[in-house]
């Protein structure tokens, strides 16, 4: 608002120091008696007792955190508790392939999360050409901390040109790390875009639980393949962003696939991905050939044209009963279990 906004300067903000707030992790020597809270303290045989503000309504169980926060005088302590767990019913069992151009591909033919590669293409676009605007910065950087070191190896001491220098290369220095190179709005910049992400996940993980309600899934243990999508940047440091990126969003999707799903009480089973979208889930045999703008169709020479992505969906499903492909075994053993299914269809 207006008045927030005049009144901000005259708004006392804490300075940011190590000494304002301060944790220990406590294992077993703590204990609750009503509303005193007991801990070990760094004297043998000697506790720390605190009356708190409310009881202890938790097993004792796992470690907590007690942190002293001097700027409001008070003492905290955190405890890590299950979240609630919510009952399930169903009986259905459903495969799932991850991707980056849509995000989850199910067994059923849903898709959840269509157009993330649009999202994430921004991203790289955006953040590799800052990279790039940054380079030349950092480059000069790493010069003057290399002249820096030259005159710091001298044994003797610096003569009046070499102490003028040396402050000259400190300034330059400091200039840049100032105006040129830092990273406060940088890495908030950074931080805002792993959110829309990570929403974006959410949002499709939940839609999928919703409208899907499963009781099993089985999903692919599977590091992405690059993206074959039109990129509107290709430079190295266009790569290297989209590369980190698809590393972070396939542990950020799994990591959240297995927390919802144990919130909702389903049961996760990892199966072997080898080859899971190559072959066809009807009649097994091996696709003709891949297309689209992302490469989700695919055509089998006896069942027609099929999304890619829902027949890998189908057969990770099928991976699930599977005695002979089992989570662990080679992919080299997994394609000849395949070929010689075709010979005796």
């Amino acid at each position: 608002s207006y008045l927030r906004r005049i009144t901000y300067r005259y708004h006392y903000r804490a300075r940011k120091s190590g000494k304002l707030g301060s944790s220990m992790k406590c294992d077993l020597n703590w204990a609750f008696e009503g509303n005193t809270f007991s801990f070990s303290s760094d004297v043998p045989r000697k506790q720390f007792s605190v009356e708190m503000t409310s009881s202890w309504n938790y097993p004792r169980t796992g470690d907590i955190t007690v942190v002293l926060d001097r700027i409001k005088q008070r003492l905290e302590v955190h405890k890590l508790i299950s979240s609630k767990r919510y009952s399930n019913d169903s009986k259905k069992a459903i495969g799932i392939d991850k991707g980056i151009a849509t995000l989850l591909s199910c067994s059923s033919g849903n898709e959840y999360g269509e157009n993330f590669s649009k999202i994430a293409n921004a991203i790289v676009d955006k953040y590799g050409k800052r990279n790039a605007n940054r380079q030349p910065y950092m480059s000069l950087r790493w010069q003057l901390n290399q002249q820096l070191e030259q005159l710091e190896k001298a044994d003797k001491p610096l003569s009046k040109t070499a102490s003028k220098k040396k402050i000259k290369l400190l300034g330059k220095l400091k200039n840049l790390e100032q105006n040129n190179i830092g990273r406060k709005s940088y890495d908030k910049s950074y931080r805002s875009a792993h959110e829309t992400v990570r929403s974006f996940i959410n949002c499709a993980i939940n839609r999928m639980i919703e409208k899907e309600h499963p009781a099993v899934i089985a999903k692919e243990d599977l590091t992405f393949v690059k993206e074959k999508g039109v990129k509107s940047d290709n430079s190295r440091f266009a790569r290297k962003m989209r590369k980190r990126l698809n590393s972070w969003t396939k542990g950020q999707l799994d990591e959240r696939i297995e927390y919802l799903s144990s919130k909702n009480s389903i049961e996760t089973h990892d199966v072997n991905p080898a080859y899971t979208s190559q072959y066809c889930p009807i009649c097994g045999q091996h696709f003709e050939e891949r297309y689209g703008s992302h490469h989700e169709l695919t055509k089998c020479k006896k069942c027609g044209e099929m999304n890619a992505n829902i027949a890998a969906a189908k057969n990770i499903l099928s991976r699930l009963t599977d005695e002979e492909i089992t989570l662990y075994t080679p992919y080299k053993r997994v394609k000849e279990i395949l070929v010689s299914r075709i010979k005796e269809a």
